[in-house]
């Protein structure tokens, strides 16, 4: 099986800033199939989402890394993972009360970011394809990914609920969520491991699919990565003091790891926290730095 990199959103920053070589990245364009890697949808969404949260003098800064990304993948932008695993896993269809950003969508807006010159231009509008398209608003991948955000602040702290129901009020009285004896208790990872099924179980129930146990135990093989890192920042929201908020950006590193369920997948960061959230992961060898990638090549 040929494996396909999914490269990180950092990976664009580092090559728009010199950490990654144009000869280096040369090489890799070489030796992509002829309609390019791949881009994952949650490298393709962070991405976009910096056009809203960066100030417009930086607009050139962020419209050059999504232009490089979308030469290197030549358009073609991955499903979500969810709807992966539904369609080659699971063989059902994706559920029809969940919405999901098509990648034909991501591309669009990936397309027209990278044409324009400003941010004032990309809103006013620009000639596209034999048409002046605009994009209404910055803030529409912001809106998109609101809900995903919401729904991982919310699968963390029920998660944290589990260890020690009243974390809220303590962090109110105290500014700490558990007590300072209970961190002790809660420091090995031995303690955390029976999370994994409970994690995978509302997946499945999230996807409509029929809960068996062979079932349970292949989706916490194939999500192995996905439920270290969730236990590695539920672990630290509770005895770290972990700030969700602060690292909202986590959400695309949860979605990210998704695509390791599907064999063909790699991914090629050069993000030491994702790194190390995962080193534990049977599928820890999936996750490679750029210059560990590269020398594979």
């Amino acid at each position: 099986m040929q494996l396909i990199p999914i490269f990180d959103t950092n990976i664009f920053g580092d090559l728009q800033r010199g950490s990654i070589s144009q000869d280096a990245w040369k090489l890799v364009r070489q030796k992509a199939p002829g309609h390019g890697w791949p881009l994952s949808s949650a490298t393709a969404l962070e991405l976009l989402a910096a056009v809203d949260a960066a100030p417009a003098a930086a607009f050139l800064d962020v419209k050059q890394r999504i232009a490089a990304a979308y030469s290197m993948c030549r358009g073609r932008i991955l499903e979500d993972p969810r709807m992966l695993l539904c369609k080659e896993i699971l063989r059902i269809p994706f559920p029809a009360d969940q919405i999901a950003p098509a990648g034909r969508v991501i591309e669009r807006e990936m397309d027209v970011v990278r044409r324009a010159n400003s941010q004032e231009q990309l809103l006013g509008g620009i000639p596209f394809k034999w048409r002046h398209v605009k994009m209404n608003n910055t803030s529409a991948i912001t809106q998109v990914m609101a809900g995903p955000k919401r729904d991982w602040k919310s699968a963390v702290e029920t998660m944290a609920d589990e260890y020690y129901p009243p974390w809220r009020e303590h962090f109110k009285d105290t500014g700490k969520r558990i007590p300072s004896e209970m961190k002790r208790e809660l420091k090995p990872r031995s303690k955390w491991q029976p999370q994994g099924p409970a994690f995978i179980k509302n997946l499945i129930q999230w996807l409509h699919a029929s809960e068996t146990p062979g079932l349970v135990d292949e989706l916490c093989k194939r999500f192995d990565a996905v439920l270290e890192f969730t236990i590695f920042i539920t672990r630290e929201f509770l005895i770290g003091n972990y700030s969700l908020e602060g690292h909202d950006s986590d959400v695309f590193d949860m979605f990210q790891l998704q695509y390791l369920a599907m064999d063909r997948f790699v991914i090629v960061t050069n993000d030491p926290d994702l790194v190390h959230r995962t080193q534990h992961s049977h599928q820890a060898s999936r996750i490679m730095s750029f210059d560990q990638f590269y020398s594979k090549l």
